[in-house]
């Protein structure tokens, strides 16, 4: 596994996205320019519906996304239950990339957040763990920001070397009240610690190399801390990005026998 695999988000959530880079959608050969939109809605508020015209109009998405990404982008101001009918696409005639689109609309009823609480919160207090979420009691439930304060909460635990940290959300609705409160199942999983720098490739200059592979010893063994090897890379970035010449990648492999990071650098000339 991915040292950085993502936190896993059940699938009430759906994608979070606000048709915005927080989307992770393949790249389509069929990019439209949203020319116009026009929001068919009789229950939409006028200020939800400008918001979304300004979002998305003169913007290029691939066409099949544009539906969906307008769905997202609802449901990241509370319209939890959004029904976003098929877009309708009215071409200019150069080359079908610039269309005027028109799209139904039911928001039903905006919803808020209610409390988010922790199962099996063994390694960080409740407290510390629920200050992660920018998302406060009360807000416009928004996907976008709480898979982000996911996002945050496996940073926090791989401070600790728990780098396959879990984080099950599991919904329960209030339709009286209109709210969304979530409970976290945490599953820490093992901690790991710092284990061996690989180099490959080119040096940039001599020496650089071995003033790396020393640099790293007092942290191989320890236990695995992802502020503190990005603490070690700026340390250390004179001898590694020496050279403008040369290409860098940067690999992090778990190794689940010995429960230890390795990290390979591996540099190439252009």
């Amino acid at each position: 596994m991915h040292i950085f695999a993502r936190v896993l988000i059940v699938s009430f959530l759906g994608s979070a996205g606000l048709g915005q880079p927080q989307l992770h959608f393949a790249e389509a050969a069929d990019n439209v320019r949203i020319s116009q939109l026009v929001i068919e809605s009789n229950s939409l508020p006028d200020a939800d519906r400008v918001r979304l015209i300004r979002l998305f109009q003169q913007k290029t998405y691939p066409e099949g996304e544009i539906g969906e990404r307008i769905r997202q982008a609802l449901r990241d101001v509370g319209y939890f239950k959004v029904v976003v009918d098929e877009p309708k696409f009215s071409f200019r005639t150069e080359g079908r990339r610039i269309a005027s689109v028109t799209v139904k609309v039911q928001p039903g009823a905006p919803y808020r957040l209610g409390e988010i609480r922790f199962q099996r919160a063994t390694i960080f207090p409740s407290a510390q763990l629920r200050n992660v979420f920018l998302l406060r009691r009360g807000d416009l439930f928004n996907p976008t920001k709480f898979s982000l304060g996911l996002d945050d909460l496996r940073k926090l635990y791989a401070t600790r070397g728990y780098v396959n940290c879990v984080a099950n959300p599991v919904p329960s609705i209030d339709e009286s009240r209109r709210t969304i409160d979530l409970v976290l199942d945490l599953d820490a999983g093992q901690a790991y610690n710092f284990g061996k720098l690989s180099l490959e490739g080119v040096e940039p200059h001599p020496g650089a190399g071995k003033a790396l592979l020393d640099s790293w010893k007092p942290l191989e063994g320890k236990r695995y801390n992802s502020l503190e090897l990005e603490r070690w890379f700026l340390a250390n970035h004179a001898e590694w990005k020496a050279d403008t010449r040369i290409s860098r990648s940067v690999k992090l492999a778990q190794d689940s026998e010995f429960r230890v990071v390795n990290v390979t650098l591996t540099q190439w000339r252009n």
